[in-house]
Formats: structure tokens, sequence, C-alpha cells
């Protein structure tokens, strides 16, 4: 049987101002504004962008550029012409998932490039208002470099911008764990695994133990989700590090849904260890 985890009966924002909150964000980001940008995070907020790399964490390694965060700005945002397209927004409890197109600018050598993202953004009340405690962001770095080598000459200029703008902003240590993360990921074999949701042979995809986290604090084994799951479509999935996220249509408790979910995979990458879902209503 499903049922909700224990929570405090609270007050929650309303769907607008969770959602204004989210975007926020790569808005200000677009227009420069450093302290706003930083202003719009909890003081105890981790910024995953992208998922598998290392997190930037409010309050930590604080020094000329700032924090954590303060330094991911100086290396992805300050020096990028950034504006967002959105393909889907749900917004589920006090998540809010959004399937974008990022289209960037690099400001020193112009290229330009489009990325398909997941954004997650967890929100938490903040002196009667909102913040964004954590967002994790779903893109695939290994097609963002491949994309970059095919620029031929100007995609390698940019390469070594964007390398010194993290070396500056981070470290050399740093560097090099970004480096190593952009080599590993569940990549094609973690979409195709997950793909394997859809059909007969679902249970397979599981890790033993595996959860199922449903919207409302609703947790479920692999198989009371496969059971309660009556047709599922999935859609628009992206490696990140170890998840994989995407869109979906789904089935549940005699409702079909437009959803959106983040699938964990267990450290061989082989099965799902944890699959979260998000929809509306």
């Amino acid at each position: 049987m499903i049922e909700p985890s224990p929570q405090i009966a609270t007050a929650s924002p309303d769907r607008d101002a969770l959602l204004r909150t989210a975007q926020a964000s790569p808005e200000i980001a677009g227009q420069h504004d450093k302290q706003r940008w930083l202003a719009l995070y909890a003081d105890d907020a981790v910024v995953e962008d992208p998922v598998g790399t290392p997190a930037s964490h409010a309050g930590r390694r604080v020094g000329r550029l700032g924090d954590e965060l303060g330094r991911f700005y100086e290396a992805f945002i300050a020096p990028s012409g950034i504006d967002m397209v959105t393909r889907r927004d749900i917004v589920s409890g006090m998540h809010v998932f959004r399937a974008v197109d990022i289209h960037t600018t690099n400001l020193k050598t112009g290229l330009k490039m489009t990325v398909p993202a997941n954004l997650l953004y967890e929100i938490s009340p903040r002196d009667g208002g909102l913040a964004i405690k954590r967002m994790q962001a779903h893109w695939e770095l290994s097609r963002m470099s491949r994309m970059l080598m095919g620029e031929g000459s100007l995609g390698m200029r940019t390469i070594a911008v964007m390398n010194w703008r993290m070396l500056r902003a981070f470290g050399p240590k740093w560097l090099m764990s970004y480096f190593k993360a952009s080599q590993r990921g569940v990549g094609r074999a973690g979409k195709e695994l997950v793909g394997g949701l859809v059909g007969q042979g679902a249970r397979d995809v599981f890790a033993p133990g595996a959860t199922v986290e449903l919207p409302g604090g609703a947790t479920a084994s692999a198989a009371e989700f496969i059971e309660g799951c009556a047709a599922l479509e999935l859609r628009d999935l992206l490696a990140s590090g170890g998840t994989v996220s995407g869109l979906a249509s789904i089935e549940w408790s005699a409702r079909t849904r437009e959803a959106a979910f983040v699938a964990e995979l267990d450290a061989s990458g082989a099965h799902v260890q944890r699959l979260r879902w998000f929809w509306e209503g």
C-alpha cells in the first residue's frame, strides 16, 4: 500500500510564486546582476550544474569572488549571454521542474550554442518569501564537449576561455574533478536502461530495494509502482552524471498526467536505485 510520509501541515505557496522563484534565476543571470542572483538562493543552497560535476555550496570557500556560488557565477554566468526557451514547466509540491533549451553565447569568442536541459529547483520558505534551496541542472556535458570540438578553431578558443574562467574561480584541483566528471556518467546506456521502464521488463530496471517517490510525499516499492502504473510514455531523456531525467505521460490513480522524473542509477549504472516523480494536481 502506498502511503504519504508524515508531514507537518503548513500553508503551501501558490504555483505562480514557486514558478516565479525558479524563473528568476536564469532571468537575472541573463541580466548579469550577481548580487540579485545570489540573493535568490538560501543560505545553505546547493547548485549542481550539471549534475555529476562538483557541486557549489553557499557559504563555502569564501574569498574575493565570494563563496562557491559566487565562484560559480564568475566561472559560468559572467562570461555568457543566456537566453532560455521553456518546453514545459511542472510545479510539484515545493519543486519546480523546467524542461528548457538554453541558448548561450560566449561573450569573449562569440560562439553560440543551444543546450537542452532539465532543471530541478527545490524551493524553501524564507522571511515570508521564497528562496532556492537546491538547483540541479541535468544536461549532457559530453554532448556539449563534442559540439565545441566540432566548431574548429572557434571551438578550441572557446574551450580555452571556459577553462581559464573555471581555473580562476575554483582552482586546479576542482578543474581536474570537473574534467574527470565529464568523462564519466551513465550516458546512452543509462537512457536505454530507463527506457526499459516502458514494457514487460520494467522489473529488471530496478535495483533490489529501489524506491519510487511520488508527489505529495508518497513512496512506493518498484513492484508497487509497476502495478499501479497503468500506462507510461517517456520522452526527451537526458543523462547527467549518474542520473537520467525526462518528461512523461503517466496513468496513475486512474488519471493520465503530464509529468517529469529523475532516475538515479546505482554505482554500476545497471539499475535504477531511486525514481522521483513530479506532476501537478
